[in-house]
């Protein structure tokens, strides 16, 4: 089937309308979904380049017209570029287009990225033992197909205390946060393990070269890398069209929202902060930054990050209670991680319903948040953070444009989304509860 950009078919759901005093879900007719499909334009494919060797014509995916492209640099007729050179030996020539014909075919030996951390790593294929220190490169590995059972031999402390969601992974070996175990690698021999955007605590390149396990970096969560990490997942196990499936998807929401928001004037925009991780860090405040993927759910869901511009390195940034109170922002969030008795999908939803009520309750009695717009109004949300964590950003985007603008956003289900979500790319039941107090 040809996406034309996104599914607009998988919208089945996500929206109701109100008839005759109640709530009744509705399906999209073929003639909306061909009119949103004329307005709204495949922004899956906007700008991005795929950081992989063979890409030469340096778009969003390697095809035929990356041979054509190759095979007018050879002729002098196109001008030479840097993912061209696929045995990156200083010159593009007829081993190139043997090698990109591979690639487009499926049958290359060895494949060379560019990663999130900048760094270009050769890996041979098919790369079949992984290590994934990366939470949100597994989620996306099973969103296109992966068999995360059989490819990952250590998963993130993360994953493993997840298991409703995870229960392909229980009884794997356990990768700690920043902390990994190189004498256990050494033995493994993984074919690839797979860290977040930058090494963190006792993560180093060196090491791992010192032992022979390839390492790459993916940023699986920023809106404005995930088109390439998911990309490129698909290239390394391939799952291209299925890669390319999820993008049509997860943009189909994401624009959707975009399209209601896009003219709204900066004083219609709800100003916002989002506080990260309360019930870890309270009393101190770390908000969200535009260097986060909660920022973008934020501003793609018609709001304005209050701390779009601090300083951070992270993504996070840490500010006093003066700065909230100087700021008064209209909408607050919090986030939780995801915990049998906290929030998220393995949960007890009694537990956790009862968890987020407290921390908010919290929160709306701090003496600078209690002096709030946000608090005044009652718009204090807590939502659980796995909402940010690669594609599942449409339904927390969803979420945040019904928090947001609830009158714009009347029809938006955001828990049909994530239940689509659940159901046609992770292959789990929707179950779980994600944010308090409930939306009406």
């Amino acid at each position: 089937m040809n996406r034309n950009g996104w599914n607009r078919s998988c919208l089945v759901q996500a929206f109701s309308a109100r008839s005759s005093g109640e709530k009744t879900t509705v399906f999209l007719i073929s003639g909306l979904i061909l009119l949103a499909s004329l307005i709204i334009p495949a922004a899956a494919t906007d700008g991005i380049t795929l950081q992989v060797f063979g890409n030469a014509n340096m778009d969003d995916r390697i095809d035929d017209g990356d041979l054509v492209y190759a095979e007018g640099i050879v002729n002098k007729s196109n001008k030479p570029t840097e993912l061209a050179d696929v045995n990156r030996d200083g010159k593009v020539d007829e081993s190139d287009l043997k090698e990109i014909k591979e690639i487009i075919l499926g049958t290359e030996k060895n494949i060379t990225i560019i990663d999130s951390h900048n760094r270009t790593v050769t890996l041979a294929l098919p790369i079949k033992d992984v290590v994934g220190a990366n939470t949100g490169a597994i989620e996306i590995m099973r969103d296109i197909g992966v068999d995360i059972k059989d490819v990952f031999a250590v998963v993130t402390t993360y994953a493993l205390s997840n298991p409703e969601y995870y229960p392909e992974l229980k009884g794997k070996e356990e990768n700690k946060f920043g902390s990994p175990d190189y004498e256990k690698l050494a033995k493994l021999k993984p074919d690839l393990v797979i860290l977040y955007k930058d090494p963190y605590k006792d993560e180093s390149f060196d090491k791992y070269d010192a032992i022979g396990v390839p390492v790459i970096c993916l940023d699986c969560f920023n809106k404005e890398s995930l088109d390439g990490s998911v990309r490129i997942l698909g290239e390394l196990f391939g799952k291209r069209e299925r890669a390319q499936e999820l993008l049509d998807w997860y943009h189909g929401y994401i624009d959707l929202i975009g399209e209601r928001t896009k003219d709204l004037d900066s004083g219609d925009r709800p100003t916002t902060v989002f506080y990260s991780n309360p019930d870890y860090y309270y009393p101190i405040v770390k908000v969200s930054t535009k260097k986060s993927g909660n920022h973008w759910m934020v501003e793609d869901a018609g709001g304005k990050n209050l701390a779009r511009d601090l300083n951070s390195s992270t993504g996070t940034a840490e500010v006093d209670r003066e700065w909230i109170m100087s700021q008064n922002p209209d909408v607050i969030i919090g986030s939780v991680n995801h915990a049998d008795d906290k929030a998220g999908y393995s949960a007890d939803e009694e537990a956790a319903f009862g968890y987020m009520h407290m921390i908010r309750d919290k929160l709306m009695v701090d003496y600078a948040i209690k002096e709030t717009t946000a608090a005044a109004q009652g718009r204090v949300y807590i939502i659980c953070g796995d909402l940010n964590t690669g594609p599942m950003q449409a339904a927390g985007t969803a979420f945040m444009a019904k928090i947001l603008h609830p009158e714009l956003f009347e029809d938006l289900n955001p828990e049909a989304i994530l239940k689509e979500y659940f159901d046609e790319w992770q292959g789990i039941p929707y179950r779980g509860i994600y944010i308090y107090p409930p939306l009406k």
